[in-house]
């Protein structure tokens, strides 16, 4: 009798540890950070991905260890659609530039450099936007954080001007440019050597935006800001203007 007892106990263990089921649990398979946020990682010694992407703006961070010269290139395989952007480095140094997908599809990024680096792409995160007035800052060559702008004309200021002064670039979160009024060139549009301490810049309609900074100096220390030009009140009647008599009654 003691035997059986111990037997249906034996048998009672090697259920419960199996389950009640017979069958291993099914174990949930742990999603990584990078799966999760869909980033993807590149260096030096792996300068080359390919990954799919809806439409809209991916953002690529960097780092390079010292003074080197970068290429990046982004393409889609199916449209023979191209983006790329060089710069330089005179340290080690950490930025971002930011590509348009336009279409869903699958795409190709490379990189080069002529030293060490790393790099992640992750989509242009969209969320909580600035509201204007805007002051950004940065070092170099940089994606700043979205912000909203109503459809208005404003001040574009930067204290940097000349050759010191990095190129700007403004963009719809989607990643369409912020053409002039002419269509001609994207705003702000500071000439290579000016040395304008602001431009008026047309927002035709209201949506969110971000800055694209192409730094000439990496590092380099940049700040803008972005303000609404105030709107002038109606111009109402003047003073009505009396025009003395002469003698012989006569004005």
């Amino acid at each position: 009798m003691r035997a059986i007892i111990c037997t249906t106990i034996l048998i009672l263990i090697c259920i419960l540890a199996c389950g009640c089921t017979g069958k291993t649990p099914a174990v949930p398979v742990p999603v990584t950070p990078m799966e999760e946020l869909g980033l993807t990682k590149l260096s030096d010694s792996h300068p080359n991905t390919t990954f799919s992407h809806d439409p809209g703006v991916i953002v690529v961070s960097f780092w390079t260890d010292g003074a080197q010269k970068m290429e990046l290139d982004f393409s889609n395989v199916s449209q023979g659609y191209v983006a790329a952007t060089q710069f330089t480095t005179s340290g080690p140094y950490a930025g971002s530039v930011a590509f348009q997908a336009p279409v869903k599809d699958t795409y190709q990024l490379n990189i080069s450099g002529s030293g060490r680096w790393t790099a992640e792409v992750t989509p242009l995160v969209t969320t909580n936007p600035l509201k204007a007035p805007v002051n950004l800052s940065g070092s170099g060559t940089v994606v700043t954080p979205v912000f909203s702008l109503e459809k208005g004309e404003y001040f574009f200021s930067r204290n940097e001007t000349g050759l010191a002064s990095p190129y700007y670039f403004l963009y719809y979160v989607n990643g369409t440019p912020l053409m002039d009024a002419n269509n001609s060139y994207i705003q702000p549009g500071f000439g290579e050597r000016s040395s304008h301490p602001f431009v008026f810049v047309t927002v035709p309609e209201s949506g969110t935006f971000y800055l694209s900074v192409l730094g000439r100096n990496n590092p380099g220390n940049w700040s803008v800001s972005l303000s609404l030009v105030p709107k002038l009140p109606p111009m109402g009647p003047g003073p009505e203007i009396y025009t003395p008599l002469k003698s012989d009654g006569n004005p």
